[in-house]
């Protein structure tokens, strides 16, 4: 037990000081080619101009354990999708709230640089949440929150991409067949061998 709580404090001591280090390292130029590390290997057009993001939890259930994943569509202004994505992630400190913030950083980090763009969820929490991490200085109180050093790579993206983001929300289970559309590929992906990167 004591192994384990040295372990996790130490973990999370290297977590708060990799935020930190983040947060406050100097402001670098932006590279002549544009390339910045990235978690997604889609490059999406410039011409999208709407995000459709979701997330999808599985809690354990007879001698299963929890499943994440997410999905995004990158939709085009006549409404036409031009590419969606979808994946299980890792289930550690896993959530529902976490799979909808992690469809909100795999979805952004696609974009083009300079990309204006609308991102519609069902997750009313994530809305609030942007308000918090996206909107407001740095205050420490945001390293006790779950799911901090994902917002961090969220601000991280806007930031060096240059996007111009307004996230919308839309009811769930409703006649929106874009954001059924992603709902169905977040579910799938917790099931499909092969699902998109």
């Amino acid at each position: 037990m004591l192994k384990e709580m040295i372990l996790i404090s130490a973990s999370l001591g290297f977590a708060k000081s990799l935020l930190l280090f983040h947060l406050f390292a100097p402001v670098q130029s932006i590279p002549k080619n544009n390339q910045v590390s990235r978690i997604s290997n889609i490059q999406l057009p410039s011409s999208v101009s709407t995000l459709y993001i979701d997330g999808s939890f599985l809690p354990p259930s007879n001698h299963q354990t929890p499943s994440m994943a997410y999905a995004w569509s990158a939709i085009d202004s006549d409404g036409f999708i031009l590419e969606s994505s979808y994946n299980s992630i890792s289930s550690i400190f896993s959530s529902a709230l976490r799979s909808e913030v992690f469809a909100l950083l795999h979805g952004l980090d696609s974009l083009s640089w300079i990309s204006k763009i609308t991102v519609t969820t069902d997750c009313a929490h994530l809305l609030s949440l942007w308000s918090l991490y996206m909107n407001a200085l740095f205050n420490p109180r945001m390293l006790k929150e779950s799911n901090h050093l994902l917002w961090s790579s969220i601000r991280n993206v806007v930031s060096q991409k240059h996007l111009d983001v307004t996230l919308i929300k839309v009811p769930a289970h409703t006649d929106d067949p874009l954001n059924n559309h992603v709902d169905t590929l977040a579910k799938a992906a917790h099931i499909d061998s092969h699902p998109s990167s």
